[in-house]
């Protein structure tokens, strides 16, 4: 473990200790606060929890508890930061065929809580049961998610696209819903397997790099 940037960790800590009163901090927000500053100035970022729990010689229960914390009193994380990251996660998510369910694995917890509760908003909802980290919605769940954070343009190049390679019936509106629909149903039969990986290529959610989702349309939205 290191700290890079020695002077900064050393200022904000300051600032932050003496800012209810020098020593009034308690034990776990001092916690709390060193946690923050080693992933904001030393080298645990990008780190997993189990990677973070070596370096600090701590259980990943408490590295859990600590980023979720440090993420809640000391992160401006934005709803922009929340997009890439769910994009992000989709890129190394698995399309399970055989539950029609979608699987994520999302460590930080304050992602995972507002990826819920932006399905709860929605009137979805997440299944962690098996293991807290991984987080499985129905392809329903999913494909709200994506219409929910794909960028406009990109949502508008998509069903321009998927208007003249889906054959449909007559007075059947191409949405942006059934086109994600019919390419993951492709996706899967052509795979010939019952657990896909989705791949940073198709969903990258960037208006500009959605080239590779667009090329593979009329190969995969056939119904």
């Amino acid at each position: 473990m290191k700290v890079t940037d020695k002077e900064q960790f050393a200022i904000e800590f300051i600032e932050q200790y003496a800012t209810r009163g020098f020593g009034s901090m308690t034990k776990n927000d001092f916690e709390v606060l060193v946690f923050n500053l080693l992933r904001k100035y030393g080298d645990l970022s990008g780190k997993s929890n189990f990677e973070m729990s070596l370096d600090l010689q701590i259980p990943e229960t408490k590295i859990r508890r600590l980023a979720y914390e440090s993420d809640l009193k000391y992160s401006q994380i934005t709803e922009a930061d929340i997009k890439t990251a769910f994009f992000k996660i989709v890129a190394k998510s698995k399309f399970r065929g055989d539950l029609n369910k979608v699987e994520f694995v999302i460590e930080n917890k304050f992602i995972r809580t507002s990826i819920g509760a932006q399905l709860k908003k929605m009137g979805h909802y997440a299944d962690s049961s098996f293991n807290s980290e991984i987080t499985r919605i129905h392809i329903e769940s999913f494909i709200d998610l994506l219409a929910c954070y794909y960028p406009e343009k990109a949502i508008e190049r998509i069903v321009k696209e998927g208007k003249s390679a889906i054959s449909h019936e007559k007075n059947t509106p191409i949405t942006f819903k059934l086109i994600l629909r019919k390419f993951l149903e492709g996706l899967a039969a052509e795979s010939g397997k019952k657990v896909v990986d989705l791949g940073a290529a198709y969903f990258t959610g960037g208006a500009e790099n959605i080239t590779p989702l667009l090329s593979k349309l009329k190969s995969y939205l056939s119904v």
